[in-house]
């Protein structure tokens, strides 16, 4: 008996899964490193030698995934984008705090395990101009014209921290970890709830100016515990508004 031949549609779905994966592998491979241009759509499609709708969803994918983003104006295109500044994961982690199928305990457990050691390794080899950025971003913090943005430069001066610890794996987990706490902040501050202390970023900062790392150690997990009370105590409250968000 012939087998069948595979249906059209599941022909073009088998194209498409093709041409995201040779595009991933130019980028994998850094053929397009970060912060370059891809070729225009219609170069791509006669590389690839399929239809330019096809490479236009293979874009798409890429974007949503992290891999890429789109910049518009004189100069605009399709950038290869710097995986590590992903919010993917962040993402993540809110949605599955928002469904209920994880604790914030489970997330700020976890951060109080990275986040002092992050705060100790910057402290042991912080160089003169990252200690003049952890000052800038003491200052940003400080000056910000509303409490949304000084809450951002609140979040860039932790994920600053974990860039100085040298440890990618922190710093990718660091960001992650930010962007949901970050969300968690926003959606409560609106109610006044505002449960984020900035004061403890000058204690940290001294520690690491001074390359004191066990200080540094200690006051981020101090930090970090307060944090976790707060959150935790209004984890339903969170879920409740942030649901709520989503029926509007």
């Amino acid at each position: 008996m012939n087998k069948k031949n595979s249906s059209p549609k599941k022909q073009t779905s088998r194209r498409f899964e093709n041409v995201v994966a040779l595009i991933k592998r130019e980028i994998l491979l850094q053929t397009y490193k970060v912060g370059d241009a891809l070729p225009r759509e219609e170069e791509l499609a006669t590389q690839l030698n399929v239809s330019r709708p096809l490479v236009r969803e293979a874009l798409t994918v890429l974007k949503a995934q992290g891999y890429l983003e789109a910049k518009r104006g004189v100069g605009g295109g399709t950038f290869v984008k710097d995986i590590l500044q992903s919010s993917k994961a962040g993402e993540l982690l809110g949605d599955l705090i928002s469904m209920g199928q994880m604790p914030v305990a489970d997330l700020c457990n976890a951060r109080m395990i990275i986040e002092p050691e992050c705060a100790r390794a910057a402290a042991m080899s912080a160089t003169p101009g990252e200690i003049r950025t952890f000052a800038r971003l003491l200052e940003k913090t400080a000056s910000a014209p509303n409490r949304a943005i000084a809450i951002e430069h609140a979040s860039e001066f932790h994920n600053y921290i974990a860039v100085c610890s040298k440890n990618i794996y922190f710093a990718m987990n660091m960001r992650a970890m930010m962007k949901f706490t970050q969300l968690f902040i926003n959606t409560l501050v609106d109610l006044d709830q505002d449960i984020h202390d900035d004061s403890f970023h000058e204690s940290i900062f001294n520690a690491i100016a001074s390359h004191s790392a066990q200080d540094a150690y200690e006051r981020m997990f101090i930090h970090v515990a307060e944090l976790k009370r707060e959150m935790c105590k209004l984890e339903e409250k969170f879920r409740e508004v942030a649901n709520s968000n989503l029926r509007e």
